[in-house]
């Protein structure tokens, strides 16, 4: 991402402090007025950038949580004393969320923000003669366009979280009902639909990406619409999304092409990958995407990246192995580790090599740095003093002899964590301190190139043309592997919901804001299958979140969720 950006986005959050809140509820007041503070273009840009901050926001920790720690593939069990945080991790695993909790509270927020923060620049844009200032009338069509995507975006996952939505065109509205589903849908399906068109196109490969949206990103948000309008409105629509997405593949929409490296579009580079459709921008110091690190790794995991900062020993990957060792096979979903080929490039501890060049996707076995053997991470709780052994289970290893008289007698329970517990994903990679001025670099992926090949796949089992669609999948997988040899390729005969279920898991693991708990609702599995230490509840509203009782505190036309 260029530093001129930034200073754009910067200025984008100044202004967004000018405004007196973000509730689709309330007005808007400031004494800054377009004609006063739109003058140059840096200003115009200030003003598209202010929603774009509140989107970058979105897609953090809170969306991710629900996103993830609800399913299969993610778990923060109790570590100790630690952890419990009044058993909210254990809600979101055991899916016995309430209104109050505060991941859903903050989800709802930043939700309806977003998309009262795009109605009013999209509002102030309007009013502007921008050749006065500067520019031309099509940047003011793509600027507006863009805006209209964004809150788009907005209400789409909105519709994902919580339902049918109040529809407002402008924060001057009245205060609404919801909408039904349907007809958040269709709104939402409008709003693209005008969008697209009217967005620059991407005319080079690898072309670097900057945040803001083009014409691919707004077609991959349709496409993403029409492929969970089953889920979302009761409507079969995956012909259209297979349609979008071909053209995606075709160049219809802007020049993208698969990355050829796993690592590409998640390196210190990929705003530059060629598959890169849309991302949130990072940079070392300035604008830095960099929530994660204190949840994800251990304390002394500096020590192992060679970095600065120490994390909380929080989330890790859902365990493949009971605490005998055994592989957790009861379960057709989870066990997502295990779920890598063992050949799989990204099956191996995580290394930076220096010069932006790395290996491997996880922190596992004894934490140690590659690079460094003098380096070695230590416990100080359970196992203090000793080399920290990550393992891929969790059980309270620390106190057979004790409190269990052998490893076969230990339970494996959200309570039973301990600090080495579970392998810890290692996706946007951490450079040591020859090279942390890179630190941050990497941007987060929104959306990539292999989830339009995904989706299209997809579309295509669905249609029992699982040739094709295993023919795509491959396509993405084959660079996974040293010469791009596959010992375990999709094929017509093993290709089913759970492979292509696995599919996803593998490529987008941990990615968080658009992805699992989606995808398991999709298929009907987010509430009636099992995985560890979670049964199926076969409860049917939990595929919604409920609306806060703040939310309905300020607007008691809100109608609550079933089941809520």
């Amino acid at each position: 991402m260029n530093f001129k950006y930034f200073q754009l986005l910067i200025l984008g959050v100044a202004l967004a402090f000018l405004m007196e809140g973000c509730d689709l509820n309330e007005k808007f007041y400031s004494e800054v007025t377009p004609e006063t503070f739109i003058t140059t273009p840096e200003n115009a840009y200030a003003v598209l950038g202010s929603p774009f901050v509140e989107w970058r926001n979105f897609v953090g920790k809170s969306r991710w949580m629900l996103q993830e720690l609800t399913t299969d593939e993610m778990v923060c069990p109790q570590r100790g004393t630690g952890w419990y945080n009044g058993g909210e991790y254990f809600r979101l695993h055991y899916h016995t969320w309430t209104p109050d909790d505060r991941w859903v509270e903050e989800t709802y927020t930043v939700t309806t923000g977003g998309i009262a923060l795009a109605l009013e620049a999209k509002a102030d844009l309007e009013r502007i003669d921008y050749k006065t200032i500067g520019l031309t009338d099509e940047d003011k069509a793509d600027h507006v366009q863009q805006l209209k995507a964004l809150y788009a975006y907005f209400y789409m996952k909105a519709l994902d979280y919580f339902g049918g939505m109040p529809i407002y065109s402008s924060n001057n509205d009245e205060v609404k009902a919801r909408s039904t589903d349907l007809e958040t849908f269709e709104y939402i399906e409008s709003i693209l639909l005008e969008a697209i068109p009217n967005l620059k196109k991407k005319e080079v490969v690898g072309a670097h990406e900057d945040g803001y949206i083009q014409r691919g990103a707004a077609a991959a948000m349709l496409a993403e619409l029409y492929f969970n309008a089953e889920s979302y409105a009761g409507i079969d629509r995956f012909e259209d999304c297979a349609k979008i997405c071909q053209d995606i593949i075709d160049g219809v929409y802007g020049a993208y092409s698969l990355d050829q490296t796993w690592w590409g579009p998640h390196g210190f580079d990929n705003d530059q990958s060629p598959e890169t459709i849309w991302a949130v921008p990072s940079e070392n110091a300035k604008l830095q995407w960099d929530w994660y690190y204190k949840y994800f790794y251990h304390y002394e995991a500096y020590k192992y990246f060679d970095s600065e900062t120490k994390g909380n020993n929080g989330f890790m990957l859902s365990p493949s192995h009971k605490p005998t060792g055994e592989l957790y096979t009861e379960y057709k979903l989870g066990n997502p580790f295990a779920k890598f080929n063992d050949k799989d490039l990204r099956k191996k501890p995580y290394r930076y090599l220096g010069n932006k060049q790395y290996e491997g996707m996880f922190m596992m076995g004894e934490q140690i740095n590659p690079n460094d053997p003098s380096m070695v991470c230590k416990g100080s709780k359970e196992y203090k003093g000793k080399t920290i052994n990550l393992v891929d289970q969790v059980a309270r290893f620390s106190e057979v002899g004790t409190t269990y008289g052998s490893i076969s007698d230990l339970p494996s329970t959200m309570a039973d964590g301990e600090e080495n517990s579970g392998f810890r994903l290692v996706k946007s990679p951490q450079p040591n301190k020859a090279d942390i001025n890179l630190r941050y670099n990497p941007d987060c992926p929104i959306i990539r190139l292999s989830e339009i090949y995904y989706m299209l796949a997809e579309c295509r089992l669905r249609a029992n043309d699982k040739g094709d669609a295993a023919t795509l999948i491959n396509q993405v997988r084959a660079r996974n592997f040293v010469n791009r040899q596959d010992p375990d390729p999709v094929t017509s005969s093993n290709l089913d919901k759970y492979r292509m279920l696995d599919e996803w898991m593998i490529e987008f693991l941990g990615e968080g804001v658009g992805r699992r708990r989606t995808d398991l609702i999709r298929w009907n599995m987010f509430v009636t299958e099992d995985w560890w230490d979670h049964k199926a509840s076969n409860d049917s509203n939990k595929n919604r979140f409920p609306f806060p009782y703040s939310a309905i505190s300020a607007n008691n036309k809100l109608e609550q969720n079933p089941g809520y």
